[in-house]
């Protein structure tokens, strides 16, 4: 007979026992589930910490780059309040709606700015403009420039011009003012430049009047040498002689020369005085002024002192002829003319063929030579030669 048992029992008994003998192994399980949180939590937080203290340290080192005043956070004595975007009616009457109120900050001292310059009452700029012409006149090239000012740059009209040329002398750059237009619509003056200036440069006061008469305007106008008028006190300069140490002026004496124990001063003053006379030689060595009607050719003298008004001291020639005396000049001679002395030295001053003369004082002879070979000693005559012409 077949017996059936009941083992339901059983069955849950033994489920119990092995879920009892599971219970320590779980718990091994929890505990190491749990260390291993708390150690990934421990690394998060020295993750954060290292992150923090490198981000204080960049701070530190920006501050010191910019030259900026940075301060350590210091947690605050009591929790902060939070802030919404919302603010009380009695913030609204004080600030727009969207903007937030922050912390106050500590203000940096701010350094006073300067003190504005004061500012002129009225502002004007200057304007010029030229114009330039070539022209050839007394044998010579010259290059003219008118200049036109202009109070501000959209004048229709200039206030004031005027017209200048300029010219080496020397190795000098000399400027030499022609004419002034003091308007549009006024006279114009001329010449300008001092009567030593126009000398330099080869013009006197009429030359200079006829140069300028070729100057371009704006305003296309021309004018005639006549047309200009005189500057004030330019008569009075225009008798003023130019003076010229170590020269001799050679010729025209007028009627009674020389004029005994004068200085050079009184010499000059006789001759400005003196509508006849242009030019002057003094003879430092013997006091003697020798007053002139023109003068033509300088010649070197160290013992002599020249002066020329300004019309004559414009056109004279400088010479290069070296004097002797009782000498005589051994060479080929072209000429032999009667003369007086000062016309033997200008006659061969002035002829380029001459490169020496010999004068003979007792017979009042010049001979002019186109060869020159030596010197000898010869008394009664006087003597000279080019500087080209010396052996």
């Amino acid at each position: 007979m077949l017996v059936r048992h009941n083992t339901a029992l059983l069955e849950k008994a033994v489920e119990l026992v092995v879920k009892r003998a599971a219970i320590p192994t779980l718990e091994a399980e929890a505990a190491a589930y749990d260390r291993m949180a708390r150690a990934n939590a421990f690394r998060r937080m020295m993750t954060g910490a290292a992150v923090a203290v490198a981000a204080v340290g960049i701070g530190y080192g920006a501050a010191l780059f910019f030259g900026r005043e940075i301060r350590p956070p210091v947690a605050p004595d009591k929790p902060v309040e939070k802030h919404t975007d919302r603010l009380d009616p009695s913030d609204m009457t004080t600030q727009p709606k969207s903007v937030r109120t922050d912390p106050p900050k500590e203000a940096k001292p701010v350094e006073p700015s300067p003190a504005p310059l004061p500012k002129p009452d009225k502002v004007t700029e200057d304007f010029n403009k030229f114009l330039t012409k070539e022209v050839d006149f007394g044998g010579a090239h010259w290059t003219l420039t008118s200049g036109h000012y202009f109070t501000e740059e959209n004048d229709p009209t200039w206030d004031r011009a005027w017209c200048y040329t300029r010219r080496l002398v020397n190795g000098v750059d000399v400027n030499t003012d022609l004419v002034n237009r003091l308007t549009p619509t006024a006279t114009p003056q001329a010449p300008i430049a001092p009567p030593a200036t126009l000398a330099s440069v080869g013009l006197n006061d009429d030359s200079a009047r006829e140069l300028a008469s070729k100057c371009a305007w704006l305003d296309g106008k021309a004018f005639s040498p006549a047309d200009f008028q005189l500057p004030s006190g330019r008569a009075e300069a225009a008798k003023k002689l130019i003076a010229q140490d170590g020269w001799d002026a050679m010729g025209f004496d007028l009627q009674g020369m020389p004029l005994m124990n004068l200085s050079f001063d009184q010499c000059q003053t006789r001759c400005e005085g003196d509508d006849q006379c242009q030019a002057i030689t003094y003879d430092k060595k013997h006091s003697a002024c020798f007053l002139k009607g023109d003068a033509s050719i300088l010649v070197r003298a160290p013992d002599a002192a020249m002066a020329a008004k300004p019309a004559v001291a414009s056109k004279v020639e400088y010479s290069s002829l070296v004097f002797y005396k009782n000498t005589v000049v051994v060479g080929d001679s072209y000429s032999n003319e009667p003369s007086n002395y000062a016309s033997c030295v200008t006659a061969c001053a002035v002829d380029q063929k001459c490169l020496g003369f010999n004068f003979d004082g007792p017979n009042n002879m010049c001979s002019m030579l186109n060869q020159v070979s030596s010197l000898s000693v010869f008394k009664g005559v006087a003597s000279g030669t080019k500087a080209a012409g010396n052996q």
